[in-house]
């Protein structure tokens, strides 16, 4: 099959200390990838002895840092195909990667222009989702909850970026352009991944990293794979109650009424 796909990992100078474990499972676990990698970093070059990776080292001006948005379009612009298998640097694969399902539904997107998403793992956009004419997919509700949603998926290079907006943050994306995707027509897909179905194209602990500091889960995966990792730079995640997290979200939402209101409108 003809490269149609780059994978682009999405991430920043501030998180090196997790390229090395998410491209070791990475290899471990799809092997046989032969698509064109691209490590989205702001300055810092890095290489894998054993993955043709490239840097797209974002850079932005002296007077102020780009947003997170900003360095993902300037990615973007540097990607070649037509497709692109998105992930962020702390999607740290735990086990084999369906690379069959994967190239399917690359077939799939490239024989159908209108399909512009496909997800590709048990995260993202929540059900319940919609009967779609093929069969191992289903379609993303036009008002699903993370109808745009940051975990592991197939976009149309030029989807991905006309939601995207310079001024917001990941977290931000995901709940403005769930908003925008709402009001458009568009198809947007989910690989099925249950079992009868043979699971997630790609699977991996709901993340990493959450606020910067470790998910509980990840010893075990990394001394699984002997993994060495110095925990005590970035700690452990403490979750919060539900009601505390939403109620952070609203405030977040909050100190900037007037672009809430313009993404409500």
């Amino acid at each position: 099959m003809p490269n149609n796909y780059s994978i682009l990992v999405n991430s920043s100078d501030g998180f090196e200390d997790c390229w090395h474990p998410f491209f070791l499972l990475f290899k471990k676990h799809w092997p046989q990838c032969t698509a064109p990698i691209y490590l989205n970093t702001e300055n810092k070059i890095w290489h894998h002895p054993d993955l043709n990776i490239q840097c797209t080292a974002v850079q932005g001006d002296k007077q102020r840092c780009l947003t997170w948005s900003e360095c993902l379009i300037g990615a973007l612009e540097q990607i070649k195909t037509p497709l692109v298998l998105y992930f962020q640097e702390d999607y740290f694969i735990h086990q084999p990667v369906r690379s069959e399902a994967i190239d399917s539904a690359v077939e799939h997107m490239i024989a159908n222009p209108e399909v512009k998403h496909i997800a590709l793992t048990r995260h993202g956009s929540l059900g319940p989702h919609e009967p779609y004419t093929i069969e191992g997919y289903q379609k993303i509700r036009q008002k699903a909850r993370y109808r745009i949603s940051t975990q592991a998926g197939l976009w149309r290079v030029e989807t991905l970026k006309s939601y995207l907006r310079p001024e917001e943050n990941g977290w931000m994306f995901e709940i403005f352009g769930t908003w925008r995707a709402q009001r458009l027509l568009e198809c947007f897909l989910c690989a099925e991944f249950d079992r009868e179905h043979g699971g997630p194209a790609i699977d991996y602990l709901h993340t990493g990293i959450i606020k910067g500091k470790w998910l509980a889960e990840m010893p075990s995966v990394f001394a699984a794979n002997d993994i060495e990792i110095d925990y005590s730079k970035r700690g452990f995640y403490q979750p919060k109650p539900p009601f505390l997290q939403k109620l952070e979200l609203i405030r977040k939402l909050l100190e900037r009424p007037d672009y809430l209101i313009r993404q409500l409108f």
